[in-house]
Order: structure tokens, then C-alpha cells, then sequence
């Protein structure tokens, strides 16, 4: 199997479980809960979006400079 229909069939696995799951109020009660309580808040939030924003600037600057 090429990897562009291994790639589709995890998406559509993952779009399927989560339709299902979603379907019933107390999982999708459950799941909302979940999110609540890992979701990155205040200052948290901030140092994370910081070392995302450095770590894409560095791996962008590292193929640019890879490719001479």
C-alpha cells in the first residue's frame, strides 16, 4: 500500500471514531471534560506558543540553509 492511502485511511479512521464517539452525549460530555482540563491557560499558553514559534523559525531556518 502507498503511503497517501495509508495516510486516507487514518484520516478516515479518525474522522469515523470521533463521529462515533461524539454521537453519544456522555463520551462527548467526557471528551469536552478532558479538553478542559489539559488545555494550556495564561502564562502556560504563552511560553508554549513561544517555543512552537522558535522551534518552526529554527527548523524553516535550518532547510534554508541546508539546501545551499
Amino acid at each position: 500500500m502507498e503511503r497517501r492511502g495509508l495516510i486516507l485511511g487514518l484520516v478516515t479512521l479518525a474522522v469515523v471514531v470521533s463521529l462515533f464517539l461524539g454521537a453519544d452525549p456522555e463520551h462527548a460530555q467526557k471528551i469536552a471534560q478532558m479538553r478542559r482540563e489539559i488545555a494550556f491557560t495564561g502564562e502556560s499558553r504563552e511560553t508554549v506558543l513561544l517555543l512552537l514559534a522558535i522551534g518552526l523559525g529554527g527548523f524553516i531556518a535550518y532547510l534554508t540553509l541546508r539546501r545551499r
